[in-house]
């Protein structure tokens, strides 16, 4: 359970979850929307997106899911239900979140930077087996821009044991489950491995997506001075 303002966001090991709504007028709790297909929750957390609210899912198969609350959205029922948006495969179990608003300083100056990162929480997760990672929400633009490279560096560097990581990515059921998968995440690891690549490689790809290299680290340092927190 967790709780932003007067919004509390509830977790059950069978039933997903379900958004409620505080009245301190009347001192009552009223079911605001919930999902409504099973799922063995292990955690849950708020993603802040300036004036967006999101709600970050942690399952029994290792997968992580992001619900929005949409209730213009024909699908939602008039809003009853919380519609999944996003999906991906962790590789471990997730069993805590916990939120920071993105850094305003830069690591290498200590200068205060302003804009987008001002309205922007980081959501940071711990795993079973002792690993740490965050995500963070982005622009449409820079979305699609980094989409297109992480599908260019899949295709042209070469994988351990020549495994595919965006299969490796995708939800994962232990039974068969009536659901579309909707992805919508990166994989930082991924993208990374583009600052490793020669001058000639980068440059290649660059073209491919029709960018430039000096962007595509633009983009990439970006998140790392938002996360920079340790």
């Amino acid at each position: 359970m967790c709780n932003i303002k007067n919004f509390i966001l509830c977790a059950d090991i069978k039933k997903s979850i379900a958004l409620l709504n505080y009245s301190l007028e009347n001192r009552t709790l009223s079911l605001v929307s919930k999902d409504t297909k099973p799922l063995e929750v292990y955690g849950c957390e708020y993603m802040v997106d300036d004036s967006q609210l999101a709600f970050l899912v942690s399952d029994a198969d290792k997968n992580m899911i992001l619900f929005h609350y949409q209730p213009e959205a024909r699908e939602s029922f008039g809003g009853q239900r919380l519609l999944r948006r996003a999906d991906f495969n962790v590789g471990s179990h997730v069993s805590t979140f916990f939120r920071l608003r993105c850094k305003l300083s830069d690591p290498a100056s200590e200068k205060l930077q302003t804009g987008i990162g001002e309205r922007r929480h980081v959501t940071l997760f711990a795993t079973l087996d002792g690993s740490i990672g965050f995500l963070i929400p982005m622009t449409e633009k820079t979305y699609r821009r980094l989409l297109m490279l992480q599908n260019a560096l899949i295709i042209h560097m070469p994988h351990a044991a020549g495994l595919n990581p965006k299969a490796y990515r995708m939800v994962k059921h232990q039974y068969r489950a009536l659901i579309n998968q909707h992805k919508n995440v990166l994989d930082g690891d991924l993208l990374w491995k583009y600052s490793t690549l020669s001058v000639i490689e980068r440059s290649d790809l660059a073209k491919k997506i029709g960018t430039s290299i000096e962007q595509i680290l633009d983009d990439l340092m970006d998140v790392e001075r938002w996360s920079a927190h340790f």
